[in-house]
């Protein structure tokens, strides 16, 4: 039982706090209700041509693969919308590097996910444009 638990403290507790810690250039906050930003956010993804794994318009999470090539496995990101005052919403993207096939599969190397944020980004304030604000 002791092993158990000196397992799951070493597997498990390193990476709950790692998802803690978000770049700063993986959130920002616009000036819009969190349903419409959830919605710029699907319409977004949809431009970049991303593939869609899992949405939930209730928790305003989306699930989406991006950037597989001949290079890269590519990555799994995670976009959840959180509400907060005065009619703004925070915008929150985990990026997961994929991991090559085979059981020494490494993980990408090739970016780490800042330029596919920042487009997906661009496309919300694109898709806000016609008359939301939005703070940085």
């Amino acid at each position: 039982m002791k092993w158990i638990i000196l397992i799951f403290s070493l597997v498990v507790c390193p990476s709950l706090s790692g998802q803690d810690s978000r770049p700063d250039w993986s959130t920002r906050t616009f000036s819009a209700s969190a349903d419409r930003i959830f919605d710029a956010a699907l319409a977004s993804i949809a431009s970049q041509h991303y593939e869609v794994q899992q949405k939930s318009p209730a928790e305003k999470a989306v699930r989406f693969r991006v950037g597989r090539s001949a290079f890269s496995w590519g990555y799994v990101m995670v976009l959840k919308v959180f509400p907060a005052e005065n009619n703004t919403s925070s915008v929150a993207i985990d990026v997961d590097r994929l991991r090559g096939p085979g059981s020494n599969g490494r993980a990408s190397l090739v970016a780490g996910g800042k330029k596919e944020v920042t487009k997906l980004f661009d496309g919300i304030e694109k898709e806000l444009s016609n008359g939301a604000t939005i703070s940085k």
